[in-house]
């Protein structure tokens, strides 16, 4: 187990926690077989698989899943067009959940989502799933990607935020 200093762990509490908390939410129905940088980050860290975005989304992920669709989609951006690109893979029955808040909109009528899809947002999650992400983070089994700056250079890491040069998260310490 490794020590976790203070500035390491403030992107647990958002970063971490609200997909997993997501992810467990959806646990019940996720049973065996079920953007470029984004999606290689994500293969880095072990996924399976990471589908590009566009036309060809839905046919890959019903591929992916031999016809029957996702159990469970979390959607870590909330833009019009990957919540639709998540009602579409998320089969009957399985979980859309919707994390991201980039101000995005579900149409929801009887043909879409598929038949008994359940449909949330979530932000956040519980004090025990905190203690759980902090333990898995210690464990070495999840990490945050951290640029640590400077009090003084707080303006400069929100604008490479908004500039979208920051893989990870930017955590602001004083004194360095």
């Amino acid at each position: 187990m490794r020590p976790l200093v203070l500035w390491a762990m403030a992107p647990l509490t958002d970063a971490a926690l609200t997909p997993y908390h997501a992810i467990k939410r959806s646990l019940p129905v996720l049973v065996p077989g079920s953007t470029e940088a984004a999606r290689n980050a994500a293969l880095t860290m072990g996924a399976a698989h990471a589908v590009a975005p566009g036309d060809d989304a839905v046919a890959s992920i019903t591929a992916l899943t031999r016809g029957r669709g996702a159990e469970a989609t979390i959607d870590l951006v909330g833009s019009d067009e990957t919540s639709a690109l998540g009602a579409a893979v998320t089969r009957s029955t399985g979980h859309l959940t919707i994390v991201g808040i980039a101000g995005g909109g579900l149409p929801v009528s009887f043909f879409s989502p598929a038949y008994e899809v359940s449909v949330a947002s979530t932000y956040w999650g519980t004090l025990p799933e905190l203690v759980e992400v902090i333990e898995l983070a210690r464990s070495g089994h999840i990490a945050a990607h951290i640029e640590r700056r400077p009090l003084d250079a707080a303006a400069e890491a929100y604008s490479a935020l908004r500039a979208g040069d920051v893989e990870g998260r930017v955590v602001v310490v004083p004194g360095g």
